[in-house]
């Protein structure tokens, strides 16, 4: 009875140290580096003029690609196995066609456009277009994930941008560093600063948060558009950190190629008079296409938002969550053409250009 009761006490004593090593187990894990590829491709269907942004990580194939007489984004998304290749493309989130074919080491994709029906068949190729400043970019990304199982859970991902510069254009690497605020052009030196980054966000849940609330943070960063003078990144974030729900927010940062300056910060670079009531009942029509008048705080009184992007057809406004609308809503988005934004654009702009 006496050997059984010392065996009981050590399983008891050794409880906490079994505990504490497990838990150290758990925390003790690094965050993972992972990268994405960005090619700028231009190319053709069926003789229809094309531009694509690519992405690769491994072997899978994402992004969306244009006819520059059309100009509106089709989705994509597929694979590379080996040397060929096979896209499945998306409008609304169905799917319309397939690209399949071969793909060489410089990356000139070539083969067949498909229609989902099977009843129209065009030639397809692309290759990156390097008639530009900005061809390529590497996007690294590092994460963690932690999850006590039937605690709390852990959640962190940020992206950090590199744009391919063998000119070695310091206004390149500026808007590089600019961008994603990682003071650093090396890869290996961006992972480090990611992962610490990620480890400031375990040790904010880790110390300040109960570590039975979920907490996460994630950046997420993409190129919105792109041409031989401007390019604009659309950067989403979204965090939480215990309560009902998280915050979404989405910026775009949009660069002067020339210059490496940040621009379009204002709404002033773009618009000459955000008061413009033709303009402001322009904004008020585009609203009422998803909404209704009872969806907003108050819709008499909305203003034009002064976050904007650039899409190949024109100018998008976002509106972030609770600027006009409550949560459910979310992020609110309106798209002017080229055409119907002009009368309203700053002839001084440095956007003016594209709506000439």
């Amino acid at each position: 009875m006496k050997r059984i009761n010392r065996i009981i006490y050590k399983i008891i004593y050794l409880i906490p140290f079994v505990f504490l090593f497990c838990y150290n187990i758990a925390f003790s894990q690094t965050p993972n580096i992972s990268k994405k590829e960005f090619y700028f491709m231009k190319g053709s269907i069926g003789g229809s003029a094309i531009t694509m942004y690519l992405y690769i990580r491994g072997n899978r194939i994402t992004g969306k690609y244009y006819y520059d007489n059309i100009r509106q984004f089709i989705d994509i998304d597929g694979s590379i196995n080996g040397d060929t290749f096979y896209i499945n493309e998306f409008v609304g989130g169905n799917k319309k066609a397939s690209l399949n074919g071969n793909v060489t080491e410089n990356m000139f994709f070539s083969g067949f456009w498909v229609s989902s029906d099977r009843n129209n068949r065009f030639n397809f190729n692309i290759s990156i277009n390097d008639s530009y400043s900005v061809s390529k970019a590497t996007i690294i990304n590092s994460s963690l994930n932690i999850d006590l199982e039937g605690s709390g859970k852990f959640e962190s991902s940020r992206d950090a941008v590199v744009i391919e510069n063998q000119r070695k254009s310091k206004v390149l690497d500026k808007i590089s560093i600019d961008v994603d605020g990682v003071q650093s052009l090396n890869e290996d030196g961006i992972a480090s600063i990611l992962n610490s980054e990620i480890i400031a966000d375990y040790n904010n849940w880790k110390n300040n948060l109960s570590e039975e609330t979920d907490m996460t943070v994630k950046r997420d960063i993409k190129v919105s558009y792109l041409d031989d003078k401007i390019i604009s990144f659309s950067i989403d974030n979204y965090s939480y950190a215990g309560g009902v729900h998280g915050i979404d927010t989405s910026v775009a940062y949009i660069y002067s190629i020339e210059t490496g300056n940040r621009i379009g910060t204002r709404l002033s670079d773009l618009i000459s008079n955000s008061k413009d009531m033709d303009l402001i009942n322009l904004m008020k029509n585009k609203l009422l296409i998803n909404y209704s008048e009872r969806d907003f705080f108050d819709f008499n009184n909305i203003e034009l938002s002064d976050t904007f992007d650039i899409t190949p057809t024109g100018i998008k406004f976002i509106y972030p969550v609770y600027k006009i609308a409550d949560y459910s809503k979310g992020i609110i988005e309106i798209e002017f053409t080229f055409l119907e934004l002009k009368p309203f654009v700053n002839s001084n702009s440095p956007f003016f250009y594209l709506f000439e």
